[in-house]
């Protein structure tokens, strides 16, 4: 209970957002879950008596006495969203508080049952200024080619990132969230602040977890298939020959291989290069002189899954000087 007798009492229902026209300090009590969006308190935030705690803002500063709120948003709530406080909030009796990085100036929490807290590495740009966010319970949205980052926040929210041709920062906060994100080519890099979240990637995308601040994430890889590692099929290498004695190579998937025969690598694709010599007419063969597996290779070893290593010219005059 608030000591201070001149805070403003607020008996509020179902989900309650905080965006700014509170007077604070503020007092957010009784809440089931409670997400602290990113550069949303200026001053100090406090954590009374929660369940779990999963942060990504320090904790073990001086605590604020929340017999000094003045405002007091209380009632049948479910859960709580702080977007925006211009001085320090207290958040008291919630099961589960969501604080993202950046969230506010300092952090204590008393009485925690835990706290989850990953230091390992912080997003270079705020949550706050990602090109999406998606916020709230059961949210679904689609989107094209995002850029910069994407933002989740809350729980059993789904979202489908498609065609994304650019490197991407995820920051996931909450709990029960299904992210996937499909592209060509690029880096993404996962932060976690909640728990049970899946975030599912594509086959030509590179997926990492940069920090886990919670527990029972899951970030998936969808298998390259050797397909992709073709660069000229049987079909494609017999209508370069359409009359005459021909030596032509192509690629199949090798089917049944769990390793690379080549580099000795678990793999996901493996394919085989193949070579045929022979007489063709309309490019079929009509008679085979010599035929033969070549060698084998995976998506660590062939030079289609590498890309090319050779230097342009800015890199060679960058290396050279």
């Amino acid at each position: 209970m608030t000591g201070n007798e001149n805070a403003v009492r607020r008996e509020v229902s179902g989900d309650v957002r905080i965006g700014g026209g509170e007077t604070a300090p503020v007092e957010l009590r009784g809440a089931e879950d409670v997400y602290v969006s990113a550069e949303s308190v200026s001053g100090r935030l406090t954590v009374h008596d929660p369940e779990y705690v999963f942060t990504d803002v320090p904790t073990g500063a001086e605590p604020a006495d929340s017999a000094d709120a003045r405002t007091v948003l209380t009632g049948d709530l479910d859960d709580g969203y702080v977007d925006g406080v211009d001085g320090d909030v207290h958040v008291t009796g919630a099961e589960d508080v969501f604080v993202e990085h950046g969230a506010a100036e300092t952090l204590s929490t008393i009485g925690a049952e835990q706290v989850f807290h990953d230091d390992a590495a912080a997003p270079t740009r705020s949550p706050e200024d990602y090109e999406v966010s998606v916020s709230g319970w059961r949210q679904t949205r689609d989107v094209r080619d995002p850029r910069g980052g994407v933002s989740v926040r809350g729980a059993k929210n789904e979202l489908t990132a498609t065609d994304a041709r650019h490197d991407l920062t995820l920051y996931v906060a909450g709990w029960g969230n299904e992210i996937r994100i499909e592209g060509q080519a690029i880096d993404v890099t996962v932060y976690f602040v909640g728990r049970d979240n899946r975030v599912s990637v594509g086959p030509y995308v590179t997926a990492t977890t940069g920090a886990e601040s919670g527990y029972d994430n899951d970030l998936e890889s969808d298998p390259l298939p050797p397909e992709a590692l073709v660069e000229q099929t049987e079909a494609e290498a017999y209508q370069g020959a359409f009359f005459g004695r021909h030596k032509v190579t192509y690629q199949e998937p090798a089917s049944g291989k769990e390793w690379c025969p080549n580099c000795g690598e678990s793999a996901d694709a493996v394919i085989t290069r193949k070579q045929r010599d022979a007489f063709f007419l309309f490019g079929k063969p009509i008679r085979t002189y010599d035929s033969g597996d070549g060698a084998f290779e995976c998506e660590h070893c062939t030079p289609v899954a590498i890309g090319s290593v050779e230097l342009s010219p800015e890199e060679r005059k960058r290396i050279l000087g």
